[in-house]
C-alpha cells in the first residue's frame, strides 16, 4: 500500500495564521494529535484541504488507527475540479482494496457524505443569496423616530498619528424620551483604535420619538456606523494606488486559500474609505468570507454569522447565522462570545450549544471583551444570592473595564451596588453620586 505526504498549501507570509496553517505546521512538526483535532474541526465545515489531510492520516495511521474505509471516505469528499491531485487517495485504494472491502468504502463515504457533504454543508453553513421575490421584512408601524442631534466623534489622537483609518459600529439602547443608554461595541476595524470616542459620541445622540396612542412607551435597540477616514491628505491619489495594489495582493493570496487574506480582501474590498471605485458586492464579500470562516478565520466566521443574521446580501437565517457566531466563540472569539450571549438569550430554542446563554457572558469577559466585563460585573452583582467572591469578582471585572474604557453612568452604577452589597455604604454613595452627576448632564433620569 502507497503513503501519501500530506499536502500543504503555498507558504504565504502572513501578519497572523489560519487555523489550517496552525494544523498543518503541527504535522509537519508530527504533532499529530492536533494536526487531527484541528483537520477534523475544519473539514466538518466543508474545508476540503482538511478532508483531504484527513484522509491522508487514516490513510497513513497517523495519530488514528490506520482505517482505509475512512481514508476512503474522506479522501472522496474532498474531491472537486479545482484540486484534481485531491483524488489520490481514492484512486489508490480503487487499486488496492478487494471489490468487497471497495464496497464498505463506498458506504463509509455515503454515511460521512449524508452529514458532511456539499449539499448538507450549503444547506447548514452557506449564505443563500436573497431573491427580490422572497418576502421583505415587516416594518414597525407602532412607532416612528428620527434623530434630532448627532454628534461627531473626534478622530483619536493614537490613530491620526499612525495614519490609521477604520470604523466603529455601535449598538445602543433608545429610551422612549429619545436619549441613548447603554452604548456597546458591536463591531470595530482596526480593532479598539476608534471604539472609545464613537462611543462618547453616541451618549449625546437624541432622538425624537412618537409611539401610536395604543402603544405602551418602550426601549428600543439602534446602531451607528462611524467611518474615520484621512480625506484630506495631500498625497491621497498615491494613498489610494497603493490600497490598490494591496488590495491586488490580498486578491492573489486570498486565491491561492490564505484564510487571512480571504478575511482581509473581504473586508477591504467592501470598504468606502478608499474602495469607492471598485468595491465588490456584498455578495461576493460573503463568499470571501465563507471561504475564510471554513479554513478557520474566527473573524470571518462572526462577521458572516452576522451577516446571514441580518440578511446583508443574503436571506436572513437566524439559525444558520448563530451558528457560525458559535463556532467562533467555541475558539475563544470574545466579541463572538457576547453575541452568542445576546442572541441565544433572546432565541434559546436556537440554542445548539447544551451551554447556557450566561455562558458565554462569562467567556467573553474572560477573553478580554471590555463591554461584557461591565455586563458580567453587573450580573454577578445584582445576583440576589451572590457571595462575597461573586463581589470580588465583579470588581475585578470592573476594573479591568476601567483600563480599556472611560468609566460610564453604569460602571459607576454596578461599582455602587457591589460597595453597598459589601458593607462600605460611603462608598456606595459616593460613586452613585458620580452616576447620578453624569446621567444628569447627559439628560438622563435614573
Amino acid at each position: 500500500m502507497k503513503y501519501l505526504i500530506l499536502l500543504l498549501i503555498c507558504a504565504i507570509h502572513q501578519p497572523a495564521k489560519s487555523d489550517f496553517d496552525d494544523a498543518a505546521d503541527a504535522y509537519s512538526s508530527k504533532n499529530y494529535q492536533v494536526a487531527f483535532d484541528e483537520f477534523f474541526r475544519l473539514a466538518k465545515l466543508g474545508n476540503k484541504r482538511a478532508q483531504f489531510n484527513l484522509g491522508v492520516m487514516y490513510l497513513n495511521g497517523e495519530y488514528v488507527e490506520q482505517d482505509y474505509f475512512l481514508a476512503y471516505a474522506w479522501g472522496k469528499l474532498s474531491e472537486h475540479t479545482e484540486r484534481p491531485e485531491f483524488s489520490k487517495i481514492r484512486i489508490i485504494l480503487e487499486q488496492n482494496l478487494s471489490s468487497q472491502n471497495l464496497a464498505k468504502a463506498k458506504q463509509a463515504y455515503d454515511s460521512i457524505d449524508q452529514v458532511y457533504g456539499e449539499e448538507h454543508i450549503y444547506a447548514k453553513l452557506s449564505p443563500i443569496v436573497y431573491q427580490e421575490s422572497d418576502k421583505k421584512p415587516k416594518i414597525n408601524s407602532n412607532f416612528n423616530y428620527k434623530i434630532i442631534k448627532r454628534t461627531a466623534p473626534r478622530y483619536p489622537k493614537q490613530a491620526l498619528n499612525k495614519k490609521h483609518q477604520g470604523w466603529a459600529t455601535i449598538g445602543f439602547e433608545i429610551h422612549p424620551d429619545g436619549r441613548v443608554r447603554n452604548p456597546y461595541v458591536i463591531d470595530s476595524f482596526p480593532p479598539e483604535f476608534f471604539e472609545n470616542e464613537s462611543l462618547k459620541a453616541v451618549q449625546n445622540f437624541i432622538f425624537e420619538v412618537d409611539f401610536a396612542e395604543e402603544t405602551e412607551p418602550f426601549i428600543f435597540h439602534g446602531r451607528q456606523t462611524f467611518e474615520y477616514a484621512l480625506n484630506n491628505q495631500v498625497n491621497s491619489n498615491f494613498l489610494r494606488q497603493h490600497y490598490n495594489k494591496k488590495l491586488a495582493a490580498l486578491l492573489d493570496a486570498a486565491e491561492q486559500g490564505s484564510a487571512q487574506a480571504q478575511y482581509l480582501y473581504a473586508i477591504a474590498a467592501s470598504s468606502n474609505l478608499m474602495n469607492k471605485d471598485n468595491k465588490i458586492p456584498q455578495e461576493e464579500v460573503n463568499q470571501w468570507l465563507l471561504r475564510s470562516a471554513q479554513n478557520g478565520h474566527v473573524e470571518a466566521q462572526f462577521n458572516l454569522g452576522r451577516n446571514i443574521l441580518r440578511g446583508k446580501g443574503c436571506q436572513a437565517d437566524k439559525q444558520k447565522g448563530i451558528d457560525w457566531i458559535v463556532y467562533a466563540a467555541e475558539q475563544g472569539h470574545p466579541r463572538s462570545s457576547r453575541t452568542a450571549y445576546s442572541l441565544l438569550t433572546k432565541n434559546n430554542n436556537l440554542n445548539n450549544t447544551g451551554k447556557p446563554a450566561q455562558f458565554w457572558l462569562k467567556q467573553s469577559a474572560e477573553n478580554g471583551d471590555a463591554d461584557s466585563q461591565l455586563d458580567y460585573a453587573e450580573f454577578l452583582a445584582s445576583h440576589e444570592n451572590n457571595s462575597s467572591e461573586d463581589l470580588l469578582i465583579a470588581r475585578k471585572y470592573l476594573d479591568k473595564q476601567a483600563q480599556t474604557r472611560d468609566k460610564s453612568v453604569k460602571w459607576y452604577q454596578v461599582s455602587a451596588m457591589i460597595y453597598q452589597k459589601q458593607g462600605e455604604p460611603k462608598k456606595a454613595e459616593k460613586h452613585q453620586k458620580k452616576a447620578n452627576k453624569m446621567a444628569n448632564k447627559l439628560g438622563w433620569e435614573i
